[in-house]
């Protein structure tokens, strides 16, 4: 299993916490430090949006599922961005 930071970018936090971190265990992951950066003004806007909550984790699960769990919080709509990089 591979350390990966795990960064979402949402509208709302209530809710979208708890829904990442059951999908992230679905996934046969393991959660670290969870980190709420606050809300921040964006670039530009994302769907028509001018402002972001930031969230951020330490997950460690397997490369297989990283695939998946970018797929699910592609489809997400509550998620406006998210980014996944791997932790050496």
């Amino acid at each position: 299993m591979n350390k990966y930071d795990l960064t979402v970018l949402v509208k709302k936090a209530e809710g979208v916490e708890a829904k990442i971190e059951k999908l992230v265990q679905a996934l046969e992951g393991k959660l670290g430090k969870f980190t709420e950066m606050g809300k921040k003004q964006l670039a530009y806007p994302i769907a028509k949006t001018r402002e972001a909550t930031f969230l951020n984790w330490v997950v460690e699960m397997p490369a297989e599922s990283v695939v998946q769990l970018e797929k699910k919080l592609t489809i997400d709509r509550e998620v406006l961005r998210h980014l996944c990089l791997r932790v050496r």
